[in-house]
């Protein structure tokens, strides 16, 4: 089944064209089984969040969401900031698959990665899986 994935933010200027870009880039890649990308400005998420699985919000929102997580049935993953609107769709598709995991595991938000560091911190430039896969590489190489 494919993940019905919001991408929330503020006023939704770059959020909304984030959306898009995924949503048309998973549709040529042919990831839209997987996954499918909407905005919704994080102010109405609340309302309409039984038509999510997952939430993926602009990483200014996360002050806003430690506040507010307790209300939502719906995972919420921000979007660490090295990887907002650079991220390929299968990156962030592989996120959102990966952390609504931890949340089926946990359910807990804010949800992120056990290894990785508070949300505004990351340096990573791909996805947790890819990263995590690469590191790996790396240490078996040795």
């Amino acid at each position: 089944m494919a993940l019905r994935i919001a991408v929330c933010c503020g006023g939704g200027f770059s959020s909304s064209a984030l959306a898009k870009r995924m949503q048309k880039e998973a549709e040529r890649k042919g990831l839209t089984d997987r996954g499918n990308f909407r905005y919704v400005p994080f102010m109405d998420l609340e309302g309409v969040q039984d038509e999510f699985d997952i939430a993926l919000l602009c990483p200014h929102l996360q002050y806003k969401a430690v506040e507010v997580a307790d209300r939502f049935r719906i995972p919420l993953y921000i979007i660490p900031p090295r990887l907002y609107g650079m991220m390929p769709a299968e990156d962030l598709l592989e996120d959102a698959e990966d952390a609504h995991v931890i949340w089926e595991q946990t359910h807990t938000n804010l949800v992120a990665f056990p290894d990785d560091p508070p949300a505004l911190s990351i340096k990573r430039t791909r996805s947790h899986r890819r990263e995590a896969a690469h590191i790996s590489a790396l240490g078996s190489s040795e």
